[in-house]
């Protein structure tokens, strides 16, 4: 009886520790990321990120690992993730990513990558700031833009258009004037009895 209480109870110290090792490993990250971004970035050009992969254990690059970048961006109201761009890294563990930027200043970029050999994909974040570009890149400009029609074209068929109106008006006007006035002319003798 001992035994079977002897095994029983090694048999549960050796799952407990089996259980507790895989859970302590489960949430570790196999990679430290590093984000960076040229110095020089031209207003509404391609802008290159660089990703490097490596090994959070030895630091040694990961080649083959699949990256995909994505930023939040905002449109009718509604804020999203969007996909900027997918890469592989390379033998030096490094991956690009082009994308065109539509604004200036600091962004905050989500990284996701699955390394060789597993299923799941991991995921860091970096703040990247696009040097250079000082102002908004995409503006938008109000009103109804026509190639070929300027403004002295418009302002023409305007006042044209008004000086139809008034024309007609002043000719409603002397219309309803000449009912008042009275008959020039001869009047016709009258008939007597």
């Amino acid at each position: 009886m001992k035994s079977i209480v002897a095994k029983v109870l090694v048999v549960s110290i050796a799952l407990g520790v089996a259980v507790f090792a895989l859970a302590g490993t489960a949430g570790a990250s196999h990679a430290k990321v590093d984000v960076s971004v040229p110095s020089e970035v031209t207003g509404g050009g391609p802008t290159a990120v660089q990703v490097r992969l490596s090994s959070a254990h030895d630091g040694l690059p990961m080649a083959n690992a699949a990256v995909t970048l994505y930023a939040s961006a905002s449109f009718g109201g509604v804020t999203s993730d969007v996909e900027l761009g997918q890469a592989v890294t390379d033998q030096n563990g490094v991956a690009v990513v082009r994308f065109h930027p539509m604004s200036a200043g600091e962004h905050e970029i989500r990284i996701q990558y699955v390394l060789p050999g597993d299923s799941e994909p991991e995921t860091a974040t970096a703040s990247v700031t696009l040097p250079g570009v000082t102002s908004q890149l995409y503006q938008s400009t109000a009103g109804v833009q026509i190639p070929g029609l300027n403004v002295w074209l418009l302002m023409a068929l305007v006042a044209t258009v008004w000086a139809i109106l008034l024309s007609v008006a002043l000719r409603v006007i002397a219309i309803a004037h000449a009912d008042d006035a009275p008959p020039t002319g001869r009047a016709a003798p009258i008939a007597s009895k």
